[in-house]
């Protein structure tokens, strides 16, 4: 099989990035989000159980990725973007996840301001509203 894409090739990086949890049930709305709302139409990924996680958690090896991200495409823009009824979190925080995920989303957001000045860090929660994923925005400090 061979399988030729439509989408035009660019040699060059956007400068953006989003942070996101792999959850199948959020990602179709999460790439939505990012095109229509941020107007992230391209972006670097970085999709992983529990998102952000790994930044407030400061897992050396994903870190390490993120790092080389920042470096080597120049990133002016990250977005975190954490979900209700998030897997990771249950299973590892149980009744506390959703408070724990809120904690570690403003604290990944919080670690990557003081250590990349310039870039524009933002972090999201995302919830089901009947039936329909809503993003809103949690500020943090700058």
């Amino acid at each position: 099989m061979r399988f030729r894409s439509w989408a035009a090739w660019r040699d060059e990086f956007s400068g953006n990035l989003a942070v996101f949890c792999s959850d199948e049930r959020f990602v179709a709305a999460t790439l939505e989000f990012l095109r229509r709302e941020l107007n992230m139409e391209r972006c670097d990924l970085m999709v992983v159980a529990g998102g952000p996680a790994f930044i407030a958690q400061d897992e050396p090896n994903l870190m390490k990725r993120l790092k080389l991200l920042v470096n080597a495409h120049r990133l002016q823009r990250i977005a975190l973007i954490t979900h209700a009824d998030c897997g990771y979190y249950k299973h590892r925080y149980g009744n506390e996840a959703a408070q724990k995920q809120r904690e570690e989303l403003l604290a990944a957001m919080q670690r990557l301001r003081q250590q990349l000045s310039g870039v524009e860090v933002r972090g999201f929660w995302a919830l089901v509203e009947g039936g329909e994923v809503v993003f809103e925005e949690l500020a943090g400090e700058e």
